[in-house]
């Protein structure tokens, strides 16, 4: 087997290695405040509704992180509306839980090219977005724990910074057409042309809209918490909630082990919300906030399939 074949065993293998250790760990830590729970007499009661609100309001900040792919695709000339790009954002988010990612890459840009924006333009859209979305991610973080309720956690804070000057780094205008050239798609056409024309204002917004989506998801969280304990969170404390939702979504994006993140997320969560609502239940509402996320993709694209906005071509033969 040449040299090129073991790196990618290898790779493999550290990878499953590294995504069972995970799952593992996981699992004991559950299963420990599980017993812990019922040892004390505790019960999990679930209200539906509470689930149902934070399922919205996951959707809505997925929608606002929407929008930032749209005026992504209208830089790079993509006459794409608005709601086929949301509409296209909101289904590929299923393909996350496909080994590698590349599935929300190729679900994204087969969702957009009939709408006329080119497969290498959509592709390197969904890449700015998602890594302007990751930006967004630790600045959000970091002002929900410098602006919580003392003690402050400082380490998830320090880290939080550190992740946003790299990740704004990384999308600052000057800097992604550079690394563009590294990138490998298996899509035509590759080159100078197809990149959406960045600039500084675009950034801001994209990195505003994406923060809103943040704050949306946070409280989606919230909305979990509430779902599965009668006291909630309160709020005082939903800047530190969003925060751990930021950085532990972020964290399960770029320790990249597992599908969606599964687990790396879950036990950053746990333990970033573990100061604020107590260990048992942190446990509870991460896991709990797993399951509503997926259902809202589920029912979305369910939804979506069926709501398709009509075509460029098919408006014009209507009138």
């Amino acid at each position: 087997m040449p040299w090129s074949g073991w790196k990618r065993v290898a790779k493999f293998a550290l990878k499953t290695g590294l995504a069972v250790l995970v799952l593992v760990y996981l699992y004991r830590h559950v299963a420990r405040t599980w017993r812990d729970l019922r040892s004390h007499g505790g019960t999990v009661h679930v209200d539906p509704i509470w689930m149902v609100v934070g399922a919205v309001l996951y959707l809505m900040g997925l929608s606002a992180c929407g929008v930032v792919y749209a005026k992504v695709l209208r830089a790079g000339g993509a006459p794409v509306s608005a709601s086929a790009a949301i509409r296209a954002y909101l289904i590929s988010h299923i393909g996350k839980y496909v080994p590698g990612k590349a599935m929300v890459v190729v679900m994204r840009v087969g969702l957009t090219a009939p709408y006329g924006a080119r497969p290498a333009t959509a592709a390197l859209a969904t890449f700015y977005e998602t890594l302007t979305m990751m930006a967004a991610a630790p600045i959000v973080a970091a002002l929900g724990f410098a602006f919580g309720p003392s003690p402050i956690q400082l380490v998830p804070l320090v880290v939080s910074i550190g992740l946003a000057g790299l990740l704004v780094t990384v999308v600052e205008p000057r800097v992604f057409p550079r690394l563009t050239r590294w990138m490998t798609m298996p899509f035509p056409n590759i080159g100078p042309d197809a990149l959406p024309t960045l600039s500084h204002r675009l950034l801001g917004t994209s990195l505003l809209f994406a923060g809103f989506g943040w704050v949306l998801l946070g409280l989606s969280q919230v909305a979990v918490v509430r779902a599965v304990t009668p006291v909630g969170v309160a709020p005082g404390l939903w800047p530190v909630v969003t925060a751990g939702v930021a950085l532990a979504t972020l964290a399960g994006f770029l320790v990249a082990v597992t599908p969606g993140g599964l687990g790396v997320r879950e036990g950053v969560l746990m333990a970033t919300l573990a100061p604020s609502v107590g260990e048992d239940t942190a446990v509870v509402a991460a896991l709990a906030l797993r399951l509503t996320w997926v259902a809202a993709e589920v029912v979305a694209v369910g939804v979506l399939a069926l709501a398709r906005p009509a075509l460029p071509g098919m408006e014009s033969s209507r009138r």
